[in-house]
Formats: structure tokens, C-alpha cells, sequence
């Protein structure tokens, strides 16, 4: 995944979370999952997640800063992946990045099941490089496909299950994703996300919240 996610995200400059790159460089290893405990992950003084591109190793990211709801999401060597209430809308130095993502209707990701269920469609465009493909229309379908109970560094999650279906018929591009979400919150623990037509599943699981959560 180091070698897929490497490109600095634009005017990032330093940052805070300099200070524990020695500490999360560890933590960046072959294989399958991070072997990291509840409590190495709460010694770290910023929110993380796990992230895995397709059948790549576990790569752990911290918070390095906000841009209003965007949260970019930060690489021991400063590569990043933007997510917006749980959905990525941005990447940075992917073989094929998402440069943009602009909502035309209310996105259900990321909000309570109550809201969630009242808006199970949305359209978004969305900016694709290579190709210079700008202003695409996406058009997606929600729904919930189950309960499951997820366990994040030895900690018990029930979720909600929601299933994206979406299609880009300008790209000839269709594609499944999957959100695990808080039943009440719609807090998003675990997703894998398909952001570009050329690039296989992001799994993001949240290890450290950047606000606290039940």
C-alpha cells in the first residue's frame, strides 16, 4: 500500500502529528491486520484508522487536520485518503484518484438510520485522474442488509450493514460498496469503499475517533 499511496497531499507543511510518525512507522507492516492493541492505539494522541487497498497490508493513517466536515487522513509519509462522514471524497497519489467529489443530493453516509432511511438515493459528480474526467454523474441506491457486531481492537460494535449500488454509465463503471454503521448515530466503524472506476476496494475501519463516540 506504501507504494500505491505516495504522493504528498498539496500545501500539507508541518503538521503535529510529526512528532509520532517514529511511533506509527512501526506499525506499518506486511501482512494481514495491524498488530496493534486498544491501548497502543489510545497512546497515540490523534484519531486513526486502518486502511487496506484491495489485498494489501493494513496501513495505519492518523487525523492530521480538518477542512470543514472533510477529515484528511494522514500516512507515516504524509499521503493522504479525505473522508467526509465516513465516505471517501478525495485521494491523494493513487494510480487513479479521486480529485473531487461534489454532492448534488443529500449523501446517506455517514447519518442516522432514521435519515438514512428517508433518503436511500444519491447523485454526485465526481473528478477522475488520469483522464481528465471531470463533473461525472454518479448515481447510487441505499439499503440495509443486515445487523452484524464488528470487533475493532477487542471492542464489541453492533452495526447496521448498509449496501451502496452505484453506476457512472459515462464510464461504463458500476460498483458495490459497504458501510457498518452505529444503529443510532450512523457513525461509520467500518467501510469498504470503491472510489474510482480502475482502483480495487478501500477497506477504512476507525481504530481512534476524532470526537468520542458510545
Amino acid at each position: 500500500m506504501l507504494g500505491v499511496l505516495s504522493a504528498l497531499c498539496a500545501g500539507c507543511g508541518d503538521t503535529p502529528i510529526a512528532d509520532s510518525m517514529k511511533v506509527i512507522k512501526t506499525y506499518i507492516v506486511r501482512g494481514d491486520d495491524l498488530p496493534m492493541t486498544h491501548e497502543q492505539v489510545f497512546s497515540i494522541p490523534y484519531a486513526t484508522i486502518g486502511v487496506r487497498i484491495g489485498r494489501s497490508a493494513q496501513v495505519l493513517l492518523v487525523l492530521g487536520w480538518y477542512d470543514g466536515p472533510d477529515l484528511e487522513w494522514v500516512s507515516a509519509d504524509n499521503d493522504t485518503i479525505v473522508t467526509r462522514a465516513g465516505r471517501i471524497v478525495r485521494t491523494f497519489g493513487l494510480p487513479e484518484d479521486l480529485k473531487y467529489t461534489k454532492f448534488l443530493s443529500a449523501d446517506p453516509v455517514g447519518v442516522p438510520m432514521a435519515a438514512s432511511r428517508a433518503q436511500p438515493n444519491c447523485l454526485r459528480a465526481v473528478d477522475i485522474q488520469p483522464g481528465d474526467w471531470a463533473g461525472v454523474p454518479v448515481a447510487s441506491n441505499f439499503r440495509q442488509v443486515g445487523e452484524e457486531t464488528i470487533v475493532i481492537l477487542g471492542t464489541r460494535r453492533p452495526t447496521l450493514v448498509w449496501e451502496e449500488v452505484g453506476s457512472a454509465p459515462l464510464l461504463d463503471w458500476e460498483f458495490t460498496n459497504r458501510y457498518w454503521v452505529d444503529p443510532k448515530t450512523g457513525f461509520v466503524w467500518k467501510s469498504v469503499q470503491t472510489p474510482t472506476p480502475n482502483m480495487p476496494p478501500i477497506e477504512i475501519v476507525t481504530f481512534k475517533t476524532a470526537r468520542p463516540q458510545a
